[in-house]
């Protein structure tokens, strides 16, 4: 019998058990709304109509209902994805498990997605500079699997980034990729093994390129960056769960911390990293408390100009070395943030620089500014 038959026969037959029993044990089991392990919101019990039966409604929702509250859900999946494993297999839901443990995530470069998004990126550029005299720069940070392709299993299928940002420099006037710098450091802690993140000293390293610091020597490269938690099993971990993957650590530059910020209008915080978020799943909300669709940071007062960052959450673990760069820092999710961008630079006329940063991933397949991009 061949593995993918033994596989197939196995995950059948631990169906078929847990099948038989599921009604009973569905009855004596509260729903869950979450999965933590998985990162995702479980379907609950649709609302039973004959509407909703005869246009399928009900069935289809049912069947992702009965998916997602199957007993005993994660410790099935991580047991599957275990022998799985075990007979060969290296990729799960397109992350791919490197010979060195190391998870990485595929990258199919969909040119339609990128082109919209850096268009919207250049009309924002050239409004804001021919309105409001403000200049703007688009940070793009590539993912883990960029630099690691030798590490792939031999069947893996992953575009070249590289060539990729070169397209997106190619079509954009201010731009900057730390590509170069994150590639002759890459022997270093520079991305989670678990999480599509990159660690806070990958960060560093590009703001010490951007900002022209002088971090040549490791003692200075490693000055204040302490060690605050372990056992982070991040994105990637999510969709390939697997109990043999050992979590990462987090580590961040202490010194960058003690400024005030703002979160969402409603919650005010003395620092910009957040204790409270390393107890529990996602240990990354850890920098500026969670994913906030907007944030104001009170910098450093013996500055002038004001800075504004449009930003995914690559940029939660750098825009805390600014600080000291700007007097106060703007940020915006713009997939999040509902209000008009427009008025919000109206209202704060000192800013005079507006950076976006995100990863490589975000403008390959989502749409990043759906609502705060103002019109030519």
């Amino acid at each position: 019998m061949s593995k993918n038959n033994i596989l197939k026969f196995l995950t059948v037959s631990i169906f078929l058990i847990f099948i038989f029993i599921f009604p009973i044990i569905n009855i004596l089991t509260p729903d869950k709304t979450v999965s933590t392990l998985e990162n995702k919101i479980l379907t609950q019990l649709p609302k039973l109509s004959l509407d909703k039966i005869k246009n399928g409604y009900f069935m289809e929702n049912f069947d992702k209902y009965t998916e997602d509250q199957f007993p005993y859900r994660e410790e099935f999946i991580s047991f599957k994805n275990s022998i799985s494993y075990m007979l060969g297999n290296r990729e799960f839901r397109n992350i791919y498990i490197t010979k060195n443990n190391r998870l990485l995530e595929k990258f199919i470069f969909n040119k339609e997605i990128m082109y919209q998004n850096i268009s919207q990126a250049n009309n924002l550029t050239e409004k804001l500079y021919k309105e409001y005299k403000i200049k703007s720069k688009l940070i793009v940070i590539p993912t883990s699997i960029a630099f690691y392709e030798e590490e792939l299993p031999s069947y893996a299928i992953t575009d070249n980034q590289q060539d990729v940002l070169n397209y997106i420099k190619e079509t954009t006037e201010n731009f900057y990729t730390p590509y170069n710098i994150l590639k002759e450091n890459k022997d270093k802690y520079i991305y989670f093994n678990t999480d599509h993140h990159w660690t806070q000293l990958g960060a560093m390293l590009a703001y010490s390129e951007l900002y022209n610091k002088d971090l040549s020597t490791e003692d200075e490269l490693y000055s204040n960056y302490k060690k605050v938690a372990e056992s982070f099993l991040g994105s990637y971990y999510s969709k390939a769960i697997l109990p043999t993957i050992k979590g990462d650590s987090i580590y961040s530059y202490k010194n960058y911390n003690n400024h005030k910020i703002e979160i969402d209008f409603d919650r005010n915080y003395n620092t910009l990293y957040d204790n409270e978020k390393l107890e529990g799943k996602n240990k990354y909300q850890y920098f500026l408390h969670g994913d906030p669709a907007y944030a104001l940071i009170e910098g450093n007062p013996n500055k002038e100009e004001e800075i504004l960052i449009l930003k995914d959450s690559f940029a939660h673990n750098f825009i805390p070395l600014l600080a000291n760069e700007y007097k106060k820092i703007h940020v915006i999710d713009p997939r999040y943030y509902t209000s008009n961008l427009e008025d919000y630079i109206k209202n704060n006329p000192n800013i005079k620089e507006v950076l976006t940063i995100c990863n490589i991933q975000t403008l390959n397949q989502d749409k990043f500014f759906p609502k705060t991009t103002p019109t030519k």
